[in-house]
């Protein structure tokens, strides 16, 4: 496990995003992404924050929509850096819950590689890493609990999403979710509210198969 972090924790980034937030009622669901879903009443200035990961040398990041949404500005940073970076959206979708971010990578930037998410086994260790709570590149170990869950939170539905015990937090959602051979088989997403040890990210063979289409995304818009 400890192999595991030190080889890849640089390709996993902080990611801190500014908006401006409108009153929202304040809700409570049985199911919650890691970032806190509570609005105060008053409009302000808001701090999101989350995780992402490098899986290409150019630059791009992968993360989760719900981190970035509507965002005014977005800084991301890099292991051992107390600096934050600009990054731009190049491709999201809000259903899939995915997002694509850019910015100018670090010298002798790690990536990570997808591995095979659609053979999973129930019981294999698997290893998050994430900034929980702000707290940067934390690693927790667990096991892939169960595969095929649908879940439904607010606007968006997950029918496909992989659950497991690694503990996770709010700041977790982007962050990789990684099998034992240093491959992101998922990408941690959301969490039960009312319980302990029960987590799920959206499998790789979906970060995959959209990967195109975000991409996609960002051409059409150079080109408007």
């Amino acid at each position: 496990m400890a192999d595991i972090f030190e080889r890849y924790r640089d390709a996993v980034v902080n990611i801190e995003v500014v908006k401006r937030e409108k009153a929202t009622p304040r809700r409570r669901d049985p199911w919650n992404f890691f970032q806190d879903t509570e609005r105060e009443s008053t409009s302000k200035n808001t701090m999101n924050i989350g995780t992402g990961f490098f899986f290409d040398a150019r630059g791009y990041i992968f993360t989760n929509e719900h981190v970035i949404h509507e965002a005014d500005q977005i800084f991301v940073r890099f292991y051992d850096s107390d600096e934050g970076v600009p990054a731009e959206v190049v491709g999201s979708n809000f259903e899939m819950d995915l997002a694509v971010l850019k910015v100018k990578p670090p010298k002798n930037v790690r990536v990570l590689q997808f591995g095979s998410s659609n053979n999973l086994r129930v019981g294999e260790w698997v290893v998050a890493i994430g900034c929980p709570l702000g707290l940067d590149h934390s690693v927790t170990v667990g096991i892939v609990s169960a595969t095929e869950r649908p879940v439904v939170i607010g606007d968006r539905q997950y029918p496909h999403l992989i659950q497991t015990d690694a503990a996770i937090n709010r700041g977790n959602s982007g962050g990789p979710l990684i099998n034992m051979r240093g491959q992101v088989i998922g990408m941690n997403t959301a969490v039960s509210a009312s319980s302990q040890g029960i987590g799920f990210a959206i499998p790789a063979a979906v970060l995959k198969q959209q990967l195109a289409s975000l991409l996609g995304t960002a051409r059409k818009n150079r080109k408007s």
